[in-house]
């Protein structure tokens, strides 16, 4: 059958590299690496802590510590300094630089933002005691109320992101509406996202096929849509069967941006491409996209990613 086609092409395809997808991808692939070099940095400082509360405010995120909230995995108390790696995340580009769509068992979340928050004290890993919770607060422009709490599953060995999931103790899992944005009531650690599924209730869907030059394969590359128009980021998954990679199904009628980056040997290459979300040829569901990356800089496609 006939598909809707956007065509973008920004350089000649490269001779080189391999051009095999493998349904199970091996530790040293390029994609990983290239999902480690993409990741924005976490902040660390430190504050004091007696087993007293405390509110530490350094940096874009407020951190209030009830007393006697915090516990060292072992079962004791923590004393002296507290060690605080933070990072916030709000802007659509650092989704994607952290391999992090919004996205919940194929379903859009319209993203508040989500933060990482580790405490450690000498070295111990510090966890909220049972009955407490933390208070973060965050500045957002727009803040929406009736969000919800998602907690990040990652990688038990390599650290990087595999899905989000409802956070359902909602007595000690909340999302506030503050004067300048957010308070997020949690009493897990690691990385917390709020946000709200996008009502698709009678809206049209499609689906995003993307097809790449035969060397950007899923062991060197990632794709993602990035919407224009509201805070949401969907990553493309590997089709192995036909070396694409495809969406979830997506609202139409939505300006994206899309977005390919890769790794093949040392060098780095980036694609983007501005289309519409659409399912214009009747009985096709899909909208078939091609898009030749151009080599770039490390540093310019971090660059690219924090302008989203």
């Amino acid at each position: 059958c006939q598909k809707n086609i956007d065509l973008f092409v920004t350089d000649p395809i490269q001779t080189f590299a391999d051009t095999v997808w493998q349904n199970n991808l091996p530790s040293n692939a390029a994609v990983v690496s290239l999902k480690n070099e993409l990741k924005v940095q976490n902040v660390t400082d430190s504050f004091f802590y007696a087993n007293a509360g405390v509110v530490f405010a350094s940096g874009n995120i407020s951190l209030t510590v009830p007393a006697n909230g915090l516990i060292i995995n072992n079962g004791t108390v923590p004393a002296g300094i507290v060690k605080r790696e933070s990072l916030l995340i709000h802007k659509k580009g650092a989704f994607i630089a952290m391999n992090m769509p919004t996205t919940i068992n194929g379903k859009l979340l319209i993203t508040g933002g989500a933060f990482f928050l580790g405490l450690k004290n000498s070295n111990n890993a510090l966890a909220v005691s049972a009955g407490n919770k933390l208070t973060v607060r965050y500045n957002n422009t727009v803040p929406v109320l009736n969000n919800y709490i998602y907690n990040a599953i990652v990688d038990s060995i390599t650290g990087l992101f595999i899905r989000w999931e409802q956070n359902i103790d909602t007595a000690f899992n909340r999302s506030l509406v503050t004067a300048n944005g957010y308070e997020i009531q949690t009493n897990r650690l690691q990385y917390v996202q709020t946000a709200h599924l996008l009502d698709t209730a009678g809206i049209a869907q499609t689906t995003i096929s993307l097809k790449l030059p035969p060397q950007y394969t899923n062991t060197n590359t990632v794709a993602y849509v990035s919407f224009n128009n509201i805070e949401s980021v969907a990553g493309l998954t590997a089709s192995v069967a036909s070396r694409k990679f495809l969406s979830s199904l997506l609202p139409v009628n939505k300006p994206v941006t899309m977005v390919v980056i890769s790794k093949q040997g040392s060098d780095y290459y980036l694609g983007t491409f501005q289309t519409v979300t659409n399912n214009l040829i009747s009985g096709t569901f899909i909208q078939e996209i091609n898009i030749v990356p151009v080599k770039k800089s490390l540093q310019n496609i971090k660059t690219y990613l924090d302008s989203l």
